[in-house]
């Protein structure tokens, strides 16, 4: 099967209200939102979506609202990583059968001490052959405790249904050897990490898959745009002054990133228990790395609203 994996993805967080319950309302009306960006694609359920934390039943109505909700245009990637290569197949088939484009498959976590490179690519591989839908690997170390080594990348790549790779490890050295080990070019690799968004496209990467788009999608965009045509002093600039403030929004994990969002006139509100919700002083280091970074204005209503970043007339398609 093929997906045309490039750009920019979001990965969008799950939003909950004050009972603690998924809002969809507030789902929607955030994807509307995201609809009118160059955003390329959608990520539901990964970690920004907070997936572990939901319910066979809640990953399902997710799904639907945003497959109901979001352009036609767009694709739509669900993780559907399970920790048994069962349930894993068994969730890959039901998103499928809601409007997914694509499964973005984590790495089975919880016996990571037994399991090692051999078990993992089997089971990608059933999970491939039985998928009505093209897969991805995701790799998240530094959450899953897991990496896989890149022969095994490299062999998984050469299945029909195996179309690419998420890789949020931020190691731009672990990447590129990564590149040195595949043998087709018919393999998305798609960078996590807005540090090295512009090293990972000149190592090859086909794009992103970030966290920080969710509320700061023109700025990323404009990022890979600017890069793809060229204008690389932009396009360092801009990623310098994304990745400071990735570095805030990320540091309690899904808490910030939401903070962040309700600043900026998106719906994040709260992480659900156990994760950390930021503090007063935190949100306020939250609005002022927004402001510094320059990237966002502040509107009467005394919200801030990211600045449209339109590609240089010299650059310009």
């Amino acid at each position: 099967m093929s997906l045309n994996l490039n750009g920019i993805i979001a990965a969008l967080p799950t939003p909950f209200g004050y009972d603690g319950e998924i809002d969809h309302e507030k789902l929607k009306d955030n994807v509307a939102h995201w609809n009118r960006t160059d955003l390329t694609a959608y990520l539901i359920l990964g970690s920004t979506g907070e997936f572990p934390h939901l319910t066979t039943d809640e990953k399902l109505a997710v799904i639907e609202t945003v497959r109901g909700a979001m352009s036609p245009e767009k694709l739509l990637l669900v993780g559907t990583g399970e920790l048994s290569t069962r349930q894993t197949i068994e969730m890959t088939r039901r998103a499928h059968e809601l409007g997914a484009d694509g499964g973005v498959v984590i790495t089975p976590f919880y016996y990571k001490k037994v399991l090692q490179d051999e078990h993992h690519e089997a089971h990608y591989q059933r999970i491939a052959d039985n998928s009505p839908m093209p897969i991805v690997i995701y790799l998240i170390p530094q959450f899953a405790g897991v990496y896989l080594m890149q022969e095994t990348v490299a062999r998984l790549a050469e299945h029909p249904n195996i179309i690419g790779l998420k890789e949020s490890s931020g190691d731009l050295a672990a990447l590129k050897e990564m590149f040195r080990e595949l043998r087709t070019g018919d393999f998305s690799v798609l960078v996590g990490s807005p540090a090295i968004l512009c090293e990972a496209l000149e190592a090859g990467c086909a794009g992103a898959v970030l966290a920080v788009s969710a509320f700061a999608p023109n700025t990323a965009c404009e990022i890979e745009r600017a890069y793809r045509h060229g204008n690389y002093e932009r396009a360092d600039e801009l990623q310098k002054r994304l990745a400071a403030l990735a570095r805030v929004t990320a540091a309690s994990g899904i808490g910030h990133l939401k903070a962040a969002m309700d600043l900026v006139g998106l719906y994040g509100f709260l992480p659900r228990s156990p994760m950390p919700v930021p503090t007063d002083e935190e949100r306020a280091e939250i609005e002022k790395a927004i402001e510094e970074s320059g990237l966002f204005e502040q509107s009467e209503d005394g919200r801030w609203r990211e600045k449209e970043q339109t590609a240089q007339p010299e650059f310009a398609d």
